[in-house]
C-alpha cells in the first residue's frame, strides 16, 4: 500500500469516528492519572485538537487536526488558558522573546511560570515542510540541578489535512521542581530540546538541535504542610506525608506499600466546600505524587483528602476499594 493511500484511509477511518469519540473530562483525568514517570526520553505529548475527533490513536492524532489557522503566540496564549487558567487569569507567567533557528526550523521561547510545584515553559515551533514534533526537553538550574519533566500539551495551527507545509505548533513542558530548596524570588534556567518530524509510519528522526535557551523567571514559593498521617482501609496502610499549595496547584506526596503497583484515585474537600479530583500522578522512587491543578492558594482551614480506591497499575486492573480519608489544616 502507497503512503498517500494509507494516509487517505486513515482519515477516512478516523473521520467516522469523530462524531463518536470525544472523551469526558472525567476520562481524560483518569487516563493521564495512570501514566508513570518515565525513566527515559519519551513522548508523551497531548496534543489538543481544535475540532471534535477519535482519541483512539494517539500516533496518529496529530495527522489528523485540521483546525483553523491562528497565530503562534494566540495558540500558546490558548493553551495556558485552557491548562492553566490560574496562572494566566492571574498574569503570573512571564513573557519572554527568545528565538533560535537550526536548519529552517525556528524555536521561540515566549512564556514561563515558576513555583513551588511545577515550570511551566511555553514555545512555539515553525519551519516549512514537515510536521514538527518537540523531543521531551531538559530543564536545568543555572547550578545544575535537573528538574525532571512531567507532561506536556500542544496544539497545532496550521496542519491542513493534505498539506503540512509551513506547520506551526505551540507546546507547553511541565517540570517537577518538588527538589528545589530555599528557592530566591528569580529562578535562573536553561532549557534544551530538540525537533524531531512527526512520521506516519516507522520512527521519527531528530531534524533540529539541541536548541538551547537561558532565561530568568520569578519564583512563587508555596505553602507547605507536613502531616504524616497514617489510614488503613482494605487492610492496607496509606500515609500522607506532605502537600504543597502553590498558585498552579497542589500536589500530594502518599506512601503505601507496593506504592509501585497502585495508583490511587483521590480527591480534595476544601474548606470553601468544593470538590477537586486529582489530574495526574506519578510514582517517584519512594512515594506516589498526586496533583491537583488550580489556585487552592486563598483556601487555608481544615482540608480533607480522600483516597477511594487504589487501582493495579498492571493489566488486572485490580481496585481496592477505601476510603482512606485524611483531615489537616492549611494556615
Amino acid at each position: 500500500m502507497d503512503r498517500e493511500k494509507l494516509e487517505q484511509d486513515l482519515r477516512n477511518h478516523f473521520s467516522a469516528e469523530v462524531k463518536e469519540a470525544e472523551p469526558s473530562r472525567d476520562w481524560w483525568h483518569n487516563a493521564i492519572a495512570r501514566i508513570n514517570e518515565s525513566k527515559h526520553r519519551s513522548r508523551w505529548f497531548g496534543f489538543m485538537p481544535k475540532r471534535r475527533l477519535a482519541w483512539v490513536l494517539v500516533p496518529v492524532l496529530v495527522l489528523l487536526v485540521g483546525g483553523t489557522v491562528y497565530g503562534a503566540s494566540s495558540l500558546l496564549s490558548e493553551l495556558f488558558q485552557k491548562h492553566a487558567p490560574q496562572i494566566e487569569e492571574a498574569g503570573l507567567a512571564q513573557e519572554l522573546d527568545l528565538s533560535q533557528t537550526i536548519n529552517g526550523i525556528t524555536v521561540s521561547l515566549e512564556r514561563v511560570y515558576a513555583d513551588s510545584n511545577v515550570v511551566l515553559v511555553g514555545f512555539t515551533v515553525s519551519g516549512p515542510d514537515a510536521r514538527y514534533q518537540p523531543e521531551v526537553g531538559e530543564l536545568f538550574t543555572a547550578d545544575g540541578q535537573n528538574l525532571p519533566a512531567m507532561i506536556g500539551v500542544g496544539s497545532r495551527s496550521k496542519a491542513i489535512m493534505g498539506n503540512w507545509n509551513s506547520s506551526e505548533l505551540a507546546m507547553i513542558y511541565t517540570f517537577d521542581t518538588s527538589s528545589l530548596k530555599d528557592v530566591p524570588s528569580e529562578l535562573s534556567l536553561i532549557l534544551e530540546a530538540d525537533v524531531a518530524d512527526l512520521p506516519i509510519i516507522g520512527e521519527s528522526q531528530t531534524l533540529a538541535g539541541p536548541f538551547r535557551f537561558e532565561f530568568d523567571v520569578p519564583f512563587h514559593a508555596g505553602k507547605s504542610i507536613d502531616i504524616g498521617q497514617t489510614v488503613e482501609a482494605a487492610g492496607v496502610p496509606v500515609t500522607l506525608e506532605q502537600v504543597v499549595i502553590s498558585p498552579w496547584g497542589a500536589r500530594a506526596v502518599l506512601q503505601l506499600p507496593n506504592g509501585d503497583k497502585y495508583m490511587p484515585i483521590v480527591s480534595f474537600n476544601l474548606p470553601n466546600g468544593d470538590s477537586v479530583n486529582g489530574v495526574f500522578s506519578k510514582h517517584m522512587e519512594t512515594a506516589i505524587v498526586q496533583y491537583f491543578t488550580g489556585d487552592f492558594t486563598g483556601q487555608a482551614g481544615v482540608w480533607t483528602m480522600i483516597v477511594s480506591e487504589l487501582v493495579s497499575v498492571d493489566t488486572t486492573q485490580q481496585r481496592l476499594a477505601g476510603p482512606w480519608v485524611f483531615h489537616f489544616d492549611v494556615p
